[in-house]
């Protein structure tokens, strides 16, 4: 795979839940690890399903991918993305707030599709910016 996929998965999948780039892109189904260790079978259907709620809560999202390492069918992502909340996330009310959430995403491939994504993000540091409570 040439690394152009790596901006359509952020951009067209993540940011638009662009369903047919998801299956250009990944298997049906294919594994989703959240962080806390939690993993996923999930379907195309149900992946989609969780990018559009995360579309609702975080909108205007834009990503800037800080580096990308390449290893035979292993690929990481360090990304930067900026959005703007708009609720739904922990119980936090709405306050129309821009946030900036950091992470990294771990992709394993089988030929062309991804069989495997491993999501570590900034959660803690995004709950801080949208509550304040530990300043």
């Amino acid at each position: 795979m040439d690394e152009k996929w790596v901006l359509q998965w952020f951009n067209d999948v993540w940011s638009n839940a662009n369903s047919t780039m998801l299956q250009e892109l990944a298997t049906d189904p294919f594994h989703f690890h959240v962080p806390g260790g939690k993993s996923y079978l999930l379907s195309h259907t149900e992946y989609l399903n969780f990018i559009t709620v995360w579309g609702q809560r975080f909108r205007d999202v834009s990503f800037r991918i800080i580096d990308t390492i390449k290893d035979e069918n292993k690929t990481v992502v360090v990304y930067q993305c900026h959005a703007l909340y708009c609720g739904g996330w922990a119980k936090i009310p709405a306050k129309k707030q821009k946030v900036m959430m950091t992470g990294m995403a771990y992709f394993k491939h089988h030929g062309d599709k991804i069989v495997d994504c491993r999501l570590e993000d900034s959660s803690f540091d995004l709950y801080q910016q949208l509550t304040r409570r530990l300043e």
